[in-house]
């Protein structure tokens, strides 16, 4: 699917960026609980892409990155409710999930810096 970044359309536009340490031996695991989620979330109000990076190379730890692309706080407030409520029901346990599959993670919401961004973006 394409997507293009559209300020003017979405300006209070947020993003979820995830980064993951994945041990090989938990790649399966953690990718069909990355599909599920992704399944889930793509079906919420506000979700507006979705984008999955594997390291090719560079010193970080972090080999797996994802980026959720949503068109307001709001609208990423009510998935993350959204999403906490949806793993109760099919009871999944993502903290202890990943700690049992050794993977180590580094979460957060970013906006764009205007002050930086070209004003064309």
């Amino acid at each position: 699917m394409a997507f293009t970044l559209d300020f003017e359309e979405h300006p209070q536009l947020r993003f979820r960026i995830d980064n993951f340490s994945v041990p090989a031996s938990a790649r399966a695991d953690f990718q069909a609980a990355m599909q599920r989620n992704f399944a889930f979330i793509q079906t919420l109000s506000g979700f507006l892409w979705h984008l999955v990076f594997e390291k090719a190379s560079g010193p970080s730890t972090f080999n797996i990155v994802t980026i959720a692309v949503w068109e307001s706080p709001d609208a990423i407030e009510k998935a993350i409710a959204a999403v906490r409520a949806y793993y109760n029901e099919i009871g999944f346990n993502p903290g202890a999930a990943t700690a049992e599959w050794g993977v180590i993670s580094e979460v957060g919401q970013y906006h764009v810096l205007d002050e930086v961004t070209p004003a064309n973006r």
